[in-house]
């Protein structure tokens, strides 16, 4: 079984100690792995491949003498300070991979495992957390001769710290929660711990955490596995955690960081463009060192064909010399922070590829390396050149034919960066809505090229009209509704809406016959095959006319002349429920179910039980429901005489 731990150390401050040499700040990667039962750690600076993707190891030293793990950096003398730990006794190692023994820290206790450990940012304190009931932060002063220590109680004791690491901007400390997968903070001087970040349940464990000299914050460990030799990116803010790369296996690891430098990352806007056009170039600097650093020489020198034009920002001062394809800028001054230098550059009419380059800041003290070279911050590849590529000018995107529906617009974007616009009608966007029909010209210019794009907008000869405008019915009439159309071809399909009547929508008719209870509008949608979609509507208008008529006296004599008592009105739009006749007694004489308007076959012939009653006055009852849902009670009287 093997015990690993990863170091991953970007250095500064020259210091010397005896037998040991300092780092030197260069933005280089260390890990240190323990074998199981062997006594001492390998040291080696981590490399990354060329595709970003793996992570290598080149040789330090195989043997540094003893077991370091809970490491960090310490910013006032260049070295890294580690625990053994399962023995908590305290080392130093520095560059040339010689490590020493510092004993064992007044007080501490010994029987936490110690994986979880940094430097605190001012170089006094190397703060320890264990793995261990007791929850604490141990405090060893690195100032003190017996290293004393001191301890701070984690007010939350249900998380298990596997390393933390400081941030190099905010000075917050960050710690890995291995029992509940995320990323917490910590106050190391309360032991206050904010959970507040995403759960992470991919990731098992990340015993290495570090941060960049631009605050960027990484760690190494398991990701959807428990094999540990995943690199992740983490989203400080949320906690969310991304792979980058691949590297060593490792049964546990630790992590370091010396973001205490000055390094530069270089960036181009846009990252593809043409020939004749201008880009940015943008100089992010990173001051970590915790000083204002004066006498900083920025320096580049772009492909050949290229143009510096001018810089457009600049927070550091300096003095600027532009020279055809030259950058320079001498004695900046580079405060505490991050700012970036933007430079306007033309590229050539002749270029065509991909060009790369690589910028030089030069000045820096001997304890940061004295210079640091340009890193594009979009490859996880370090230290390498801001790549631009240049693509020959092709606008057969931009459609000189278009056809659109009858009076709608179609949206013409022309967007090529580093060029200008100008339309036959004034306007200087790139993007532009043209209504049908249209003819217009746009002009594109670049730094050395003008092109000239004749563009026409047309629409379809597509037409639909119902005959009539407004439709007058009674209740009950059946109409029909007819539309006529026009298209190139037969490929049509139509739709029909009518909000206030739906139970007469058709889903696929050019015509439709309804009966409308209700005034509205009935719809008409046609849409062709390339998508074009027109209507047309007519309104109809429902008179309602619920007037009912009924005899008050009948003959029943049988000569077919007014012998028989009904109801009549518009048999269309009503319908009888029931109707009932009365004696002066209140005997029911007649009773009809469901009946229909106008139909003297359904109505009372002055009989009861075949018999002719007596003549007289008689009352009846009725109810009527019309297609509309609207119901009305009647009643009356009815004299029968022979």
């Amino acid at each position: 079984m093997k015990w690993i731990a990863l170091i991953i150390c970007i250095l500064t401050i020259f210091c010397s100690v005896s037998g040991q040499k300092p780092f030197t700040c260069k933005g280089q990667y260390f890990l240190s792995l323990t074998e199981s039962d062997v006594l001492n750690s390998g040291l080696f600076e981590v490399k990354i491949n060329n595709n970003g993707q793996q992570i290598y190891l080149d040789t330090i030293s195989n043997n540094v003498g003893l077991v370091l793990n809970a490491m960090g950096y310490r910013i006032s003398d260049n070295f890294i300070y580690g625990m053994n730990p399962y023995t908590a006794e305290l080392s130093k190692v520095g560059s040339d991979g010689v490590a020493i023994s510092l004993g064992k820290p007044k007080d501490i206790p010994e029987s936490p495992i110690y994986f979880a450990g940094d430097v605190t940012p001012d170089g006094r304190y190397l703060l320890l957390i264990g793995l261990s009931s007791k929850a604490q932060i141990v405090k060893v002063d690195l100032e003190d001769a017996e290293y004393v220590c001191t301890f701070v109680a984690l007010q939350n004791n249900t998380t298990s710290i596997v390393d933390i690491a400081f941030d190099p901007f905010s000075g917050v400390m960050y710690g890995h929660d291995y029992r509940n997968r995320r990323i917490v903070t910590i106050n190391p001087e309360t032991g206050e711990v904010n959970t507040n970040f995403m759960v992470q349940p991919q990731v098992d464990q990340l015993g290495a955490l570090f941060f960049d000299s631009f605050g960027n914050l990484y760690g190494y460990g398991s990701y959807n596995s428990q094999v540990q030799d995943k690199f992740v990116g983490i989203n400080k803010i949320t906690g969310e955690m991304k792979l980058l790369a691949q590297g060593p296996k490792s049964s546990g690891q630790d992590g370091c960081a010396c973001p205490y430098t000055l390094e530069l990352q270089k960036i181009v806007t846009p990252e593809v463009t043409f020939p004749c056009t201008e880009v940015v170039y943008s100089f992010i600097l990173s001051n970590g060192s915790g000083a204002t650093r004066t006498g900083i020489q920025l320096f580049d020198t772009m492909p050949a064909g290229f143009i510096v034009k001018d810089v457009i920002a600049n927070p550091f001062g300096g003095n600027v010399f532009l020279n055809a394809n030259i950058l320079k800028i001498n004695n900046m001054t580079v405060p505490a922070g991050i700012d970036t230098v933007k430079v306007k550059v033309e590229v050539g009419s002749d270029l065509l590829g991909i060009y790369k380059n690589q910028a030089v800041l030069s000045g820096l003290p001997p304890a940061l390396g004295t210079f640091a070279l340009s890193d594009d911050p979009y490859t996880f590849i370090e230290k390498d050149s801001t790549a631009l590529l240049i693509k020959p000018l092709d606008l057969t995107f931009i459609k000189d034919s278009l056809s659109t529906c009858p009076g709608d617009s179609v949206l013409v974007d022309a967007t090529l960066y580093g060029f200008k616009y100008f339309w036959s009608d004034g306007d200087t966007l790139p993007a532009k809505w043209l209504n049908s029909p249209t003819d217009i010209r746009l002009q594109l210019s670049s730094l050395c090229a003008e092109n000239i794009i004749d563009i026409t907008v047309t629409n379809d000869l597509l037409s639909i009209d119902i005959l009539e405008d407004t439709i007058n019915i009674d209740l009950g009439d059946v109409i029909k509704i007819n539309s006529t159309y026009t298209n190139p071809d037969d490929n049509v399909a139509f739709y029909w809406s009518a909000p206030e009547n739906p139970l007469f929508i058709c889903s696929d008719c050019q015509n439709i016959e309804a009966t409308p209870y209700f005034d509205g509008y009935f719809t008409v949608f046609m849409t062709n095959s390339v998508g074009c979609t027109i209507k047309d509507s007519v309104y109809i208008r429902v008179r309602k006319d619920r007037t009912i008529y009924y005899p008050n006296i009948i003959s029943a004599n049988g000569d077919d002349i007014n012998d028989v008592f009904n109801l009549y009105g518009n048999a269309e739009g009503a319908e009888g429920q029931f109707l009932k006749i009365y004696d002066r007694w209140g005997n029911m004489v007649f009773y009809s179910g469901k009946f229909t308007l106008n139909e003297k076959n359904q109505g009372w012939n002055g009989t009861f039980k075949g018999i002719p009653v007596v003549n007289g006055v008689y009352t009846w009852v009725s109810e009527l429901i019309f297609i509309d849902g609207y119901k009305t009670f009647l009643k009356g009287d009815i004299t029968v005489v022979k």
